[in-house]
């Protein structure tokens, strides 16, 4: 006689095997007549529960390594996906900005497992790997095969995207701004980019970084020594929304014209992006449903989903999206050099 599972009881009541392993694990999202079949038939099929037994905490805790991180746009759209993740579920959530890994001892009692968001010590992911309740790492960069699950972003197919849109749309000479370096997200997507750059005949790529995100003069200093080194670009993929605002400006006050001189593309679709004029176009990145899908696994694994239940920690990337907005269009088949100010004396030709 076969094994009776999870399936084997949805299938003889007709229901699903989730509803099957809310009932049968304790959880929320099943009415109680439901559950009362479920544990009917499952005693009465000899369903064996191999799972261990659900935990008891009642809280979702989510660590911040600190109040500046945990205040950055992105990471309070992951840390609402949480939320409204953990109460649709009958859980609660508990937010702490520490680096102190000793607190997760003295939090296991009532936490049904821990969500990390953002930038981490060592000392965090060491103390993480040792506690017996489950966690989810939401965070671009994790030490090597470190075994607890992790949700990211597709950021190098983002780059690889960005770059075969561009050239769609005919550019052939672009930038991609950093802004301020030291963003592993940031160094991804221009993997991605340059990948996919370098593989397109006749498509030229600079690299351009910032001071800081809002350093207009250091765009105004690469630009003109672009340009004086014969160099015209007509698209700049920027490192984040704020970047490519920074950007927009900057371009807009020495005389250029978006899109029709200048393409420009940001990343995230934070609020910024449609409070600037033109409106930019950007890559919208699933922050909230990262944080709704960093709870979905972290249950799963509190209540021993039969889904999850003998694989190993997975790293689950979100796929984002090409918002198109008013900052990119076609490129321009004539130079822009002589409308920017401040440019060096070259002479230009039409068409060029």
């Amino acid at each position: 006689m076969s094994r009776v599972t999870i399936q084997s009881i949805a299938d003889h009541l007709g229901i699903s095997k989730f509803a099957v392993s809310r009932a049968l694990t304790g959880k929320p999202g099943v009415s109680e007549a439901t559950r009362l079949q479920v544990h009917n038939a499952a005693t009465e099929l000899g369903y064996q529960n191999r799972r261990r037994t659900p935990v008891i905490g009642t809280t979702i805790e989510v660590i911040f390594r600190d109040r500046t991180v945990a205040s950055r746009e992105l990471w309070i759209d992951v840390q609402n996906g949480v939320d409204s993740e953990a109460v649709l579920n009958g859980y609660n959530m508990a937010v702490r900005w520490t680096d102190d890994a000793s607190i997760l001892k003295r939090l296991e009692t009532n936490t049904a497992g821990f969500v990390l968001i953002g930038p981490q010590s060592p000392t965090m992911f060491d103390a993480i790997c040792k506690s017996p309740l489950p966690a989810v790492v939401v965070n671009h960069v994790v030490p090597p095969l470190l075994d607890i699950d992790q949700i990211s972003a597709t950021d190098i197919e983002a780059g690889v995207y960005v770059a075969r849109y561009l050239a769609n749309l005919g550019h052939r000479r672009v930038v991609y701004a950093h802004g301020r370096m030291g963003y592993p997200g940031r160094y991804a997507r221009l993997r991605g980019f340059a990948e996919a750059i370098n593989a397109i005949e006749g498509m030229e790529l600079r690299e351009i970084a910032f001071a800081d995100d809002q350093a207009a003069s250091d765009l105004r200093d690469a630009l003109l020594a672009m340009v004086n080194a014969d160099f015209e670009p007509t698209a700049f993929f920027c490192g984040s929304d704020g970047v490519a605002v920074t950007v927009v400006s900057e371009l807009m006050r020495m005389g250029l014209r978006v899109p029709e001189d200048v393409s420009v593309i940001g990343h995230a679709d934070y609020g910024i992006a449609t409070q600037i004029s033109p409106q930019l176009t950007t890559v919208k990145m699933p922050h909230r449903q990262m944080g709704v899908a960093a709870v979905r696994i972290l249950l799963g694994r509190a209540g021993g989903s039969s889904e999850l239940e003998g694989l190993p920690a997975q790293r689950v990337s979100l796929v984002p999206q090409l918002v198109e907005r008013q900052s990119s269009g076609p490129a321009s088949t004539r130079s822009w050099r002589s409308r920017l100010r401040g440019a060096p004396e070259i002479s230009t030709v039409e068409g060029q």
